[in-house]
């Protein structure tokens, strides 16, 4: 593992917004808001409307954010960076809508999803429409080398969301599973967007692909401080109650680690017997254990590991400021509490 740099030291404890500070890029957020607004064009309102509703309701953008930003460490072309930041926000809305009809959430950053507004055809079709304007974003950034790189983002996520972990042991099994599934649902858009936005701004093979390193490194850190705060977020905070994913039998890598340590026969029975008959307060005393084992800690320590994975894959680039707001994100992401 590399060392820190004192750039990325200094980044911790930043808020998004201070990490990004200088760089001007409100007004072209704004223009991937807009662009995204302006392919929605369907005379089809359950289509058109829940499309709409799913964009305004807007979230981090931070996967448009680091195309922005990655885009700009060789020559800049504010059009085509602000398409192809658009294409991987419509496809991350995508798999949104499709997550919440799987997982039957009922809501999303505080609005009704689009299932429980509408209904789940309704649902299915707009996952499926957000899909296709993403497509047409895409041919908007004038580069076909970009639908190569989202194009198999996209593959992957599918792999990605219908991959189970089926069990916390063996051990190497679980993980096994579990970063396979993360892989694919989280960390292959960070990794294949941030790699056109090298393709879009002139990069090298090389930079191109380290930039899909800094982007897998990243979303991996995502992911798992995501499962992380499932168990140990502020339901105030994170909107919603924790222990969530051990509810609905997710099992994810907090629980893998937990269950490696010491954890009792009956816990584990517990955790086969979630979807078939496992009384509220044994869901309740697992979810205790989880929190209070060595779980979080490792997850936490794994989570960071990936983080600097994702600084090193940098310095391939010469020292900037937008490289030292790309490590900055690196170490916001893994300390978020949202």
């Amino acid at each position: 593992m590399g060392t820190e740099s004192t750039a990325t030291i200094s980044a911790r404890g930043a808020n998004l917004a201070e990490v990004v500070e200088g760089f001007d890029l409100e007004e072209e957020m704004t223009q991937v808001e807009d662009f995204m607004q302006g392919l929605v064009g369907s005379p089809v309102m359950v289509i058109s409307e829940p499309a709409r509703h799913v964009i305004s309701a807007g979230g981090k953008r931070l996967r448009a954010l680091l195309v922005l930003l990655a885009a700009r460490l060789n020559h800049y072309d504010p059009p085509k960076a602000v398409a192809v930041a658009s294409a991987v926000e419509l496809i991350h809305a995508a798999t949104l809508v499709h997550d919440d009809i799987i997982d039957q959430s009922p809501r999303r950053r505080g609005l009704a999803t689009v299932h429980s507004k509408w209904f789940r055809d309704a649902a299915l079709v707009g996952g499926d429409y957000l899909f296709a304007l993403s497509a047409t974003a895409i041919a908007r950034s004038g580069d076909i080398r970009v639908l190569d790189c989202l194009g198999r983002a996209a593959v992957r996520i599918c792999e990605g969301e219908i991959s189970l972990v089926g069990n916390v042991n063996p051990i190497d099994q679980a993980l096994e599973a579990y970063y396979f599934k993360i892989g694919g649902k989280t960390a292959v858009l960070f990794e294949e967007g941030l790699k056109a936005a090298g393709v879009i701004s002139g990069a090298s093979e090389t930079e191109i692909e380290a930039l899909g390193r800094y982007g897998h490194n990243l979303g991996m850190a995502f992911q798992i401080t995501d499962d992380v705060l499932d168990y140990v977020g502020d339901p105030a905070v994170i909107g919603k109650p924790v222990g969530g994913d051990l509810r609905r039998r997710q099992i994810t890598l907090p629980l893998i680690y937990a269950a490696d340590d010491g954890m009792s026969p009956s816990m584990r029975t517990t955790i086969d017997r979630i979807d078939d008959g496992a009384a509220p307060d044994e869901i309740e005393g697992l979810l205790t254990w989880v929190q209070r084992s060595v779980g979080i800690g490792q997850s936490q320590q794994e989570a960071q590991r990936y983080c600097q994975g994702a600084c090193d894959a940098l310095e391939i680039f010469p020292s900037s400021p937008i490289r030292d707001a790309l490590e900055g994100i690196a170490w916001f992401v893994l300390e978020r509490n949202r």
